[in-house]
């Protein structure tokens, strides 16, 4: 329920700052609620509203928006406020909105196993200035804010209503400013930056049936977002994701932050509290929509994590000074291959003394930082549209593969820790039967290559240090002469693992399967 809230929010954000600015024309307060109206209503939503004009501003009143849905979706609506829009003396309109603004939302499910939802919320801005000039076909608005806050109200769950003993949720912005440029044509053309100087968030939550509470606080520092695309101009449903793609659909963006912290708590009077602490001097989120598919990639730089376990005598404290990602995947159904990867990048992890002397007191394991690396790329044919929302439940029903693995490569694999190193590459391409053959596993053919330097010693080091059974460690001994052999070193094992057209596995030429 809550990835469709944010769906209705975010998009009626994007309604509500998706319009426009100067160009040598005139724009009038009704041209720019058009373009808001025509916005809102093109990705898929009903909307009414109360339009009033005394002089040369125009005021919408009574804002009531709902998403077109499936029926066995349920049902969802956004209660807003009041809006003004008002002529300005240069040609551009200034777009009034008021300092508190309380808006809710509804759900109603179709299904007998969950409850409807009702909640109350209200925007609160200070020192805040959005005006919108241009033309009617290409507008740009500039918003600017010293404040900007959001908090529950209230909230109905069925016939339960949470009071703020139960629930409750602050957020705050500092020094708010965005710019987004607008322009129709077959498509909405749009390019948006933001900025905001800080942000906070507090959130607490206690199940009434439960004597536990669990909190969380955050803050982060010097955010910004930078966003361009492509848009159509009319959808039937807010929640078909295919049907945008298929129109054309085509978004990217970037968002980084500086200093960034996160609290979580749990307090329970039962088995005691517990909290969580983390934080990061930077971060960056990319990201990328359209029918060629999705993509997301990620740094965290400089991140802590202390960890105070319940009814526990001392902090566990990690870090790490790097860590990334990267994933893009194929979204559409498609006859022919189509690209995938996969990347991990985990550096410089390291654990405080405390925890060191808890695990190896003797300390007889090498404390260096410790490091992961994946890179990992491919090929796959999608059996449907995978970003459906009914065909993605009815494979997680009955277990279906979205897609058929056509190749794959590992381009670097290394794992370095404890003064062990393990690396490794291959690829390998898959014979495929179809999803409708009796055995329709796919059957890969080709070869991975794997190198350990120092496992030897590190087996060793762990049996001394009373971590590892000696019996564990001969058998482990026993499976790396049977799968590996010497490689060029002191303490270093090679193998190279082949998948055959026939099904067979061999290591390095020897069959084990």
């Amino acid at each position: 329920m809550m990835i469709r809230v944010h769906n209705i929010l975010g998009c009626s954000a994007l309604a509500l700052l998706s319009t426009a600015q100067i160009v040598a024309a005139d724009i009038t307060p009704k041209d720019v609620w058009q373009d808001w109206r025509s916005h809102m209503q093109g990705t898929g939503y009903l909307l009414t509203a109360n339009e009033s004009m005394a002089g040369d501003r125009l005021t919408v009143s009574d804002l009531w928006l709902e998403p077109v849905t499936k029926d066995e979706q349920g049902q969802m609506s956004l209660s807003l406020g009041s809006i003004s829009f008002e002529q300005n003396d240069d040609g551009s309109v200034a777009v009034l909105l008021p300092s508190v603004m309380p808006f809710s939302f509804t759900t109603t499910p179709t299904t007998m196993d969950a409850e409807p939802v009702n909640m109350t919320l209200t925007i609160t801005q200070s020192g805040q200035a959005m005006t919108v000039s241009g033309t009617p076909t290409n507008m740009t608005s500039t918003y600017t804010a010293g404040t900007v806050g959001l908090s529950i109200d209230q909230m109905t769950v069925g016939d339960e209503t949470l009071d703020a003993d139960t629930i409750q949720m602050t957020m705050a912005m500092l020094d708010v400013q965005s710019r987004t440029e607008s322009t129709l044509s077959a498509m909405r053309d749009y390019a948006q930056t933001a900025t905001i100087g800080s942000a906070t968030y507090d959130l607490k939550f206690k199940n009434p049936d439960e004597p536990a509470t669990a909190m969380a606080q955050g803050t982060s520092a010097d955010l910004s977002f930078k966003s361009n695309g492509l848009l159509p101009l009319a959808l039937a449903q807010v929640s078909d994701m295919t049907g945008l793609l298929r129109a054309g659909m085509d978004v990217a963006g970037t968002m980084t932050a500086g200093n960034s912290t996160i609290t979580v708590g749990i307090e329970d009077p039962n088995s005691g509290n517990m909290a969580i602490a983390m934080a990061a001097e930077s971060g960056t989120l990319t990201f990328e929509t359209s029918a060629e598919g999705i993509s997301y990639a990620g740094t965290r730089e400089g991140m802590t994590v202390s960890v105070q376990p319940a009814e526990f005598p001392f902090l566990l404290s990690f870090a790490m000074e790097n860590a990334a990602f990267n994933l893009s995947a194929p979204a559409m159904k498609s006859d022919t291959p189509q690209h995938f990867a996969l990347g991990l990048n985990l550096t410089d992890f390291t654990m405080s003394d405390m925890v060191w002397g808890m695990l190896n007191p003797q300390g007889t394991l090498p404390r260096d930082p410790a490091s992961v690396a994946l890179d990992m790329t491919g090929t796959a044919t999608m059996l449907s549209d995978y970003l459906d929302m009914q065909n993605a439940g009815q494979m997680a029903g009955t277990m279906e593969m979205p897609a058929l693995p056509e190749s794959v490569k590992l381009n670097s694999l290394i794992v370095d820790a404890l003064g062990a190193r393990l690396t490794g590459f291959g690829a390998a391409t898959f014979e495929n039967a179809g999803p409708t053959a009796q055995d329709s596993t796919p059957k890969p053919t080709g070869a991975v290559n794997l190198k350990l330097v120092g496992g030897n010693t590190l087996l060793n080091t762990l049996v001394d240090s009373g971590l590892l059974p000696a019996q564990t460690a001969m058998g482990a001994r026993m499976v790396m002469a049977m799968f590996a052999i010497p490689g060029e070193g002191d303490d270093t094992l090679e193998t190279k693992i082949e998948f055959t057209r026939s099904g067979a596995i061999l290591a390095n030429g020897q069959r084990i399967k």
